[in-house]
């Protein structure tokens, strides 16, 4: 574009000749001279940084003005390329920014050109029409600048050019303004009154006093956002070092940053186009040598890879020391780190070392803290803390399950309304507490929501601070299966010493009524007498064998570890079987015509059958029957015992078949037994392959059904 421009120019302004006349030097020598002077106002450069790039204000546009009003269309194009050409040969700048530049400011030129030929002319003199022509060709020259530079600060920054293009405008339309008025004030006294020349540099002085002061407010600007955004990220405790290390390069505009920490064979450091990546490798030399520096220091020698200059300073705080940063500059030319900012950089490695030491005390508390909810959270106690105000602040996974309450629906509420204690006790049982005696243990029953009743133990160890309450760490056992194991024991020892004694009164009674009475009675008294006895001893025979076959099976209702000799029995024969060896009228038999071949142990087979209908007559009135029946169902036979006694309640039915389980109080119950006939019933059932199922209604009456293979069908794996 700067190429059609320039090519619009030469060829279309090719007949006019000067803006202003008077001057008195030929063209061929004012040529050389001016571009001599756009040169030097290039290389009269004030950096202003945006963000990882540079903008170099100088006081080129001034002098381009004076070239285009002293000199032809063509020869001002010439001057004004040449010279910004001559500055960056001088300068060093790199090919692809010289380029830019060169592009750029030849488009904005020929802009200029165009504006102030098209509205001025060629009229010898300032006129308005020419000072028209200036002012909007200086703005237009600024604004194609700045839709430029926009467009490479944009890529490099990653932000969208037109913000940047609004943010800029304004400064840009000042330092416009600023850089015309110079321009057109030379270009005036230089041909009305050239001795007034040197004065002029006041004003180009000014110009550039005032680029400097915009620049350093630039720069403070962006410092003051780094610095900001580095104190939030030193706070946060979070990557800090790296946070730094970009952070503090781009406050202060160095190519390179690098941080040594102690005790570590590898430098960190941020450089080039990419300030958000941290990149390790070996300790530079030069950094190694001041390894144990005190305060800052400054190397303008001997660094690497093209490095001009460096300040180093010590990453220590809080009496320790943590390592060494540095940041360094490619460009000698510039001034870089004044006192104050190297004061301000040693002060941001204090805060630096101050933030890796918090940093290390948080990552400690978070690794203790980690390690302390495992064990909160592992234990298989309860574990609660709760405040002086008796809000729960801590609830452990196992006293959820022990409670029944979540830990989401715990935390934050009263411990009383939590555990379902009346408000009375909650003093007293939940919170006995006090400053002379801070541990202390008590006992609680809480309520589920289930309805289940728990009986607790909670150990506190309390903090009192001046007297107040502030913390108390409370460890929960349940104690229910403790609990009810003693109850269990209470009553397997009270059930079992009846069911002893029951048996053991007449033996003992008739034993002695033989032995001192023997000879007196009749041989039929005798005979019953030995009768009973025998009854009585098959029956205590029979209670010991239950219990000896109790404690054959473990505690797993699915264990099916008893060893039975399976094989095929008429199920039918067995059923007719058990009810004649009870020897009651009041069983009533309705099983098929025939044999039903069954899988199992027929011995036991019978045991089981007669348990249930001992069951069934034991817990029935006097005037009821108890029905026998049969049902066959695909691969299994099921054989029903019903009775019409007072039923089971519903809580009760998955209990039944537990060990030593009885549903009466075994202090107050009306019939006797072990509550072990069907927990072994349905053991024994299970080892077989079937099982011994339940259906009651209170007050109504119970089947209980025993389920086995049939014989003549596949039967289900085991």
């Amino acid at each position: 574009m700067g190429a059609a421009l320039a090519g619009i120019v030469a060829f279309g302004l090719a007949g006019h000749g000067s803006v202003l006349h008077g001057l008195g030097v030929p063209t061929a020598a004012l040529l050389p001279g001016l571009t001599v002077l756009s040169c030097l106002a290039e290389m009269t450069v004030v950096r202003l940084r945006h963000g990882e790039a540079v903008e170099e204000l100088s006081l080129y546009e001034a002098a381009l003005i004076i070239d285009v009003l002293l000199l032809p269309p063509r020869d001002a194009l010439i001057a004004a390329a040449a010279g910004l050409v001559l500055a960056s040969a001088l300068q060093r700048r790199p090919v692809v920014k010289a380029v830019f530049n060169l592009g750029t400011y030849t488009a904005a030129t020929a802009v200029l050109i165009l504006i102030v030929h098209l509205l001025g002319g060629s009229p010898g003199e300032l006129t308005a029409g020419v000072l028209v022509g200036v002012v909007v060709g200086t703005l237009a020259f600024t604004g194609v600048n700045l839709l430029c530079l926009a467009q490479i600060l944009g890529v490099i920054n990653k932000v969208s050019p037109w913000r940047i293009v609004r943010s800029e405008a304004r400064l840009s339309a000042y330092m416009a303004v600023g850089t015309m008025v110079t321009g057109l004030t030379t270009t005036e006294i230089a041909l009305h009154s050239p001795l007034l020349l040197p004065f002029m540099a006041m004003p180009a002085l000014a110009v550039t006093y005032a680029y400097r002061a915009a620049a350093r407010e630039a720069d403070e600007h962006a410092r003051s956002k780094c610095l900001l955004q580095l104190s939030h990220a030193l706070a946060e405790r979070e990557d800090v070092v790296r946070q730094f290390l970009v952070l503090v390069r781009e406050a202060f505009g160095a190519d390179l940053a690098v941080v040594v920490l102690e005790n570590d064979d590898a430098a960190l450091s941020v450089e080039g186009t990419d300030p958000t990546s941290l990149r390790h490798g070996p300790i530079p030399r030069h950094l190694a040598a001041l390894g144990r520096i005190d305060g800052p220091v400054h190397l303008a020698e001997g660094l690497p890879g093209g490095l001009r200059r460096m300040v180093v300073v010590p990453v220590q705080g809080g009496g320790r020391r943590f390592g060494t940063a540095a940041f360094a500059t490619r460009d000698r030319s510039r001034g870089w780190m004044t006192t104050g900012d190297v004061t301000l950089l040693a002060s941001l490695a204090s805060a630096l070392a101050v933030a890796m030491r918090g940093a290390e005390h948080l990552d400690r508390l978070v690794d203790e803290t980690s390690k302390l909810q495992a064990v909160v959270e592992q234990s298989a106690e309860g574990i609660m803390v709760i405040d002086g105000d008796g809000t729960v602040q801590v609830w452990s996974r196992a006293l959820a399950d022990i409670t029944g309450v979540d830990a989401a629906e715990a935390t934050g509420r009263p411990l009383a309304e939590v555990l379902d204690v009346p408000v009375e006790e909650e003093r007293r049982l939940l919170m006995p507490v006090s400053v002379e005696q801070p541990k202390t243990v008590a006992e609680l029953t809480a309520r589920r929501r289930d309805g289940d009743q728990r009986r607790l133990r909670l150990a506190h160890s309390a903090v009192f601070t001046a007297g107040l309450l502030v913390r108390d760490v409370v460890v929960i056992s349940d104690l229910t299966r403790e609990y009810r194991t003693e109850r269990l024991k209470s009553d397997f020892i009270a059930m079992v010493s009846h069911e002893l004694r029951t048996p053991l009164t007449p033996i003992i009674g008739y034993v002695d009524l033989l032995r001192s009475r023997g000879e007196r009675m009749t041989p039929q008294k005798r005979l019953d007498a030995l009768n009973l006895i025998g009854d009585r001893a098959g029956h205590l025979s029979r209670l010991v064998e239950d219990l000896l076959l109790a404690s054959r099976f473990g505690d797993n209702p699915d264990d099916v570890s008893l060893q039975v000799s399976e094989g095929t029995h008429d199920l039918d024969a067995l059923a007719t079987q058990a009810a004649r060896d009870l020897g009651s009228q009041r069983v009533v038999l309705d099983l098929p015509p025939g044999p039903v071949p069954a899988h199992c142990d027929d011995g036991r087979a019978l045991q089981v059958l007669a348990n249930l209908i001992g069951n069934g007559l034991k817990y029935s009135a006097e005037d009821t029957e108890v029905t026998v029946g049969m049902r066959l169902d695909g691969t299994r036979v099921h054989v029903d015992v019903r009775d019409r006694g007072r039923g089971i309640p519903a809580d009760q039915l998955a209990k039944v078949f537990d060990k030593f389980h009885r549903v009466e109080d075994p202090m107050t119950m009306s019939t006797s037994g072990t509550g072990l006939g069907l927990f072994i019933a349905r053991r024994l059932a299970r080892a077989m392959g079937g099982d011994v199922t339940v259906v009651s209604t209170l007050n109504s009456g119970s089947v209980f059904t025993l389920s086995l293979n049939r014989a003549n069908a596949e039967p289900p794996a085991r």
